[in-house]
C-alpha cells in the first residue's frame, strides 16, 4: 500500500509540473513574432535567434522588461507587446521568469 501511496504522489506531481510549464513557443508567437518575426529572424524588431537568444537568462530578462541590452544601454526602441504588458491579460500579472525563460528556450530550439 505505501508503494503505490508514493506511486501516485509522484505521478500526481508530475503533471502538476508538467502543466506549469510555460508554453514559450505560444508565448512567443502571441506576445513576439509581430516584431521579431515568426522564427525570431528580425522584421520591424531586431533578429533574436542567434543573438539575444544565448544571452544569459538576466539579461535576457531584463531586455525584455526593462528595455536595456547585453552591454547595459537602452534598446533603440521599446517592446511594445511587454511595455504594454499584454500578458497581463492572463490574469493580470507581469510576466513572470518562468515564461520569459520559456520564450528564450524556445529561441535557442530554433534552426
Amino acid at each position: 500500500m505505501k508503494n503505490v501511496l508514493v506511486s501516485a504522489s509522484l505521478l500526481l506531481l508530475c503533471v502538476f509540473a508538467f502543466a506549469a510549464t510555460p508554453d514559450g513557443k505560444a508565448l512567443y508567437q502571441d506576445n513576439c513574432a509581430s516584431c521579431h518575426g515568426a522564427k525570431g529572424q528580425g522584421a520591424n524588431g531586431p533578429r533574436l535567434v542567434g543573438d539575444a537568444s544565448k544571452w544569459p537568462a538576466r539579461l535576457f530578462e531584463r531586455a525584455v522588461l526593462s528595455g536595456i541590452d547585453d552591454h547595459g544601454k537602452p534598446l533603440k526602441s521599446a517592446m511594445p507587446h511587454w511595455q504594454n504588458a499584454s500578458l497581463k491579460a492572463d490574469h493580470g500579472a507581469a510576466p513572470s521568469q518562468a515564461e520569459i525563460k520559456a520564450i528564450q528556450h524556445y529561441l535557442k530550439q530554433i534552426k
